[in-house]
């Protein structure tokens, strides 16, 4: 997944604050925090967006743009190869990703196989002729894609309308590093992106900024050259996946370091196909709030990146302003 997140709240194109001071996000107070100091709203597969042609099981329900306008700054995506055939449908190809499409059969869910072999037939069969793109998709591009390079150019937009936004970016990458690298190129993002120290405090929202560094890179898999594209799980702790009920949700450290230096709570309800109702759950009555707060608490940290379903239902972007004190 590639995840994007910028400075905790809604609004962001105001650079100045009352009083002329340069602003973060619209909050000058947010420049002076460390990036592990801030509390990030984000999305889970943020591509996967229910109101976008030819997504079934989307995660979300608004394309990516729409989430950044409401304040969403953590984009959480996954890079594929895919070649598209001549009626638009995108089939994966595991060949290019060095992958064995028995093997990716047995692991998805039974209902979402079933739905992707009615689309495309067995898959890994009867592939298109054409060379291989760059697609986001979750594990089959067969239930919906949409090509990395149109969805870079709307966050460059974004940031280009908003020059004060900082975003955060990790990247669950099932291609070469060199593949996602150029990509950032062209939609001119890899010279904003920073290179963050790894055993020092982290550097202000406001002098990343100043220095023009206007986002980060993190891959899961493939990190370490360019030296922005930045290993995720040396960077980053995370909690748990796989909760059927919000009574389940854990902040025990699943991946990264115990000094990793910035936390990732992934705070969704994965029983598949995605539910609005069990996700819309987790932001009712202060929940998300109090399991933000817990979280924090426990692994000794005064910032998150804070993944959710369905983010509209879930008051993300709110409990993050609030945290942030907005």
């Amino acid at each position: 997944m590639v995840a994007l997140a910028g400075c905790g709240g809604g609004g962001g194109a105001s650079t100045a604050g009352a009083g002329g001071e340069p602003t973060c996000d619209g909050s000058a107070a947010l420049c002076g925090k460390r990036l592990d100091q801030v509390v990030f709203p984000g999305t889970h597969n943020s591509f996967a967006a229910a109101d976008e042609p030819g997504w079934h099981f989307a995660n979300q329900r608004l394309a990516i743009g729409r989430q950044l306008d409401d304040g969403i700054r953590a984009l959480l995506l996954d890079v594929h190869y895919g070649v598209a055939a001549p009626d638009g449908l995108v089939r994966t190809d595991f060949s290019a990703e060095g992958a064995d499409a028995n093997k990716v059969a047995m692991a998805v869910p039974r209902q979402a196989l079933r739905v992707a072999e009615r689309i495309a037939g067995p898959l890994g069969a009867g592939m298109p002729a054409g060379a291989p793109r760059l697609y986001l998709c979750h594990t089959l591009c067969e239930l919906g894609a949409e090509p990395l390079d149109r969805e870079l150019r709307a966050i460059a937009s974004f940031l280009a309308a908003h020059p004060r936004t900082f975003l955060i970016l990790i990247v669950e990458d099932y291609v070469p590093a060199a593949e996602v690298a150029d990509a950032f190129r062209a939609a001119g993002l890899a010279g904003l992106a920073a290179t963050l120290p790894r055993h020092a405090p982290q550097p202000t929202l406001g002098k990343l900024l100043d220095e023009g560094r206007r986002l980060v890179v993190f891959s899961e898999k493939r990190g370490g050259e360019p030296a922005w594209y930045m290993p995720a799980f040396s960077y980053i702790q995370d909690t748990p996946l796989g909760a059927n009920r919000p009574d389940q949700l854990s902040c025990a450290r699943f991946r990264g370091e115990p000094d990793s230096p910035l936390l990732l709570i992934n705070h969704w309800i994965p029983p598949f196909p995605p539910s609005v109702r069990l996700n819309a759950a987790i932001g009712r009555r202060g929940f998300l709030r109090h399991r933000v707060r817990r979280c924090m608490r426990d692994r000794d940290t005064e910032g998150a990146i804070v993944a959710v379903d369905f983010y509209e239902r879930t008051a993300v972007v709110r409990v993050a302003r609030e945290l942030n004190g907005r």
